[in-house]
């Protein structure tokens, strides 16, 4: 009568699954049942296995690795993107902050009004006397001031006994004197150059005031 065939247990050295084969075959290499892969048998004797887990277990094991480690990289890229953020939002919160004991601020004056510029006077003075802009004209260590503009006869008859009268302003336009030219005749269709002597220091500027002509 033949006798029954005993059986041995061992591990999957790779995925540690328990395989159960005839005690004939041990010390043979087979394809492991649960893993698929190329394993030892080896009765009596328990082969070295990770964590001691079968297969169903490592794949858990690996999948859970496997979200903790896009977890960590998805914390660090945050921390990464704060990190770069977080200096440009300082930035814009500060604000400077006075001392409790420091003086008071007070604002700028205002500056001054600067005046109007004054209107040229009209090119046509009447009666065919056109009148040009008039300047300051200082000689030597500017002792001496002139006011300068020229008085055109634009008709075709001589104008006797011509006189200019100007109005001598300051830097704020105001009026701080008078000055005058006078010409025996201006020909026709020919210009007076007049100068007009101004004996106010202050003098910034000058302006027609009006023109006579003898009757």
């Amino acid at each position: 009568m033949p006798q029954p065939e005993s059986f041995a247990k061992c591990a999957c050295q790779l995925c540690g699954g328990h395989i159960e084969f005839p005690v004939h075959a041990a010390g043979e290499t087979v394809p492991c049942p649960h893993c698929g892969q190329p394993t030892l048998l080896l009765a009596g004797k328990a082969a070295p296995v990770e964590i001691g887990c079968g297969c169903a277990t490592r794949r858990w094991i690996y999948a859970a690795l496997g979200v903790v480690g896009v977890a960590l990289l998805g914390g660090a890229a945050y921390l990464d993107l704060a990190s770069d953020n977080s200096p440009k939002v300082a930035a814009a919160s500060i604000r400077p902050v006075r001392p409790s004991n420091a003086s008071p601020v007070l604002p700028a004056p205002a500056p001054a009004p600067v005046p109007p510029p004054e209107p040229e006077p009209p090119a046509d003075l009447g009666h065919g006397l056109k009148a040009g802009a008039v300047t300051l004209e200082k000689l030597g260590d500017g002792r001496l001031i002139y006011a300068v503009g020229t008085l055109s006869n634009a008709t075709t008859r001589q104008r006797f006994g011509v006189k200019v009268d100007l109005d001598v302003l300051d830097d704020q336009r105001h009026k701080i004197g008078s000055a005058t030219d006078y010409a025996d005749v201006i020909e026709p269709g020919k210009e007076w150059k007049f100068r007009a002597m101004v004996t106010d220091k202050a003098a910034a500027s000058a302006r027609l005031a009006g023109v006579k002509e003898q009757e």
